[in-house]
């Protein structure tokens, strides 16, 4: 396997800057596939749901509506202790980040097209779904998996400890660190997962390949991942505050319209971002030779 033979300042520039410039170059294509993008996880999404509701209306009942499902997790969480509603709002939340995964690797293939062909198109987005939808499909369930069954495992030993209440401040904290470092840690090291598929690896020869070069080349990777992930952080960090302290940061006038701003500023500026730097990050530690090639072919078309 060829590596780039030291990350420095320039590579991650010239990555950040090239993917602001493709961004800006093909945003309504980028644009386009990342509606798909969504469109496809809230199919998953309500699919996930009305499984998950035959097991509710066995002990609820019957449902009129399938919107009546989030009635009753709402009546669970209010009858619940603490520790209880803490495991259900992360069983739901796992629900939205599964098909979210799944949905989110057609985007790779449009990172590709964009460093190698200089090209990119909403119909490319679609046409690696139809081409590798099971390989993408199963590569963010298994990471899904990664991320997900270590922090459920730290919750089960968590409300066996603490089965009536939330344990202290003190260990609070020191659970949501531990929970936050696997999720930041895992989702680096597997975040080469889905160009390997585009590129196309197998999944299971998909993550060898992403623990591979995130090993070789962690300040390549985490550089990459801790940029978007810190933004992602700071935009979110008034809420997050908010939440979990007695801080308050936004009223309640603008608390709704700051989550509604973050969320796109998010989803349709740093996400694209982030998948032309991941994209083109894999390219170089996959094959050093593509970094001048890019630059010459950028150039060209400024």
């Amino acid at each position: 396997m060829k590596r780039v033979g030291k990350w420095n300042l320039r590579n991650y520039i010239e990555t950040i800057k090239l993917s602001v410039h493709y961004t800006r170059t093909y945003y309504l294509s980028i644009f386009l596939a990342i509606l798909g993008v969504f469109v496809i996880t809230i199919v998953l999404f309500l699919l996930i749901v009305l499984i998950g509701s035959i097991p509710l209306s066995i002990y609820y009942g019957p449902f009129d509506e399938i919107f009546d499902v989030f009635d009753s997790i709402g009546d669970a969480l209010s009858g619940v202790n603490d520790v209880e509603a803490v495991g259900i709002i992360l069983f739901a939340g796992s629900a939205l980040l599964a098909p979210f995964l799944i949905a989110l690797g057609a985007l790779f293939g449009i990172g590709q097209e964009v460093f190698e062909g200089g090209t990119a198109t909403a119909e490319e987005a679609l046409l690696w779904y139809r081409q590798k939808f099971s390989r993408l499909a199963s590569g963010g369930i298994i990471q899904f998996f990664f991320i997900i069954v270590p922090i459920g495992i730290e919750y089960i030993f968590a409300s066996y400890y603490f089965p009536d209440q939330m344990p202290d401040t003190t260990t609070l904290t020191f659970l949501v660190f531990i929970a936050a470092l696997w999720f930041l840690f895992c989702s680096g090291m597997l975040s080469m997962v889905f160009p390997s598929i585009v590129d196309g690896m197998s999944v299971i020869s998909s993550i060898k390949n992403s623990l591979k070069l995130t090993w070789h080349n962690s300040g390549a990777v985490f550089s990459i991942w801790g940029t978007f992930s810190s933004l992602g952080l700071l935009l979110l960090g008034p809420v997050i505050i908010q939440e979990f302290t007695d801080v308050i940061l936004l009223t309640d006038q603008v608390y709704d319209l700051y989550i509604l701003a973050s969320a796109l500023v998010l989803i349709l500026l740093i996400l694209p971002i982030y998948v032309l730097s991941v994209s083109r990050t894999y390219l170089i530690i996959s094959d050093p030779n593509i970094e001048e090639e890019q630059e010459i072919h950028t150039e060209g078309s400024q």
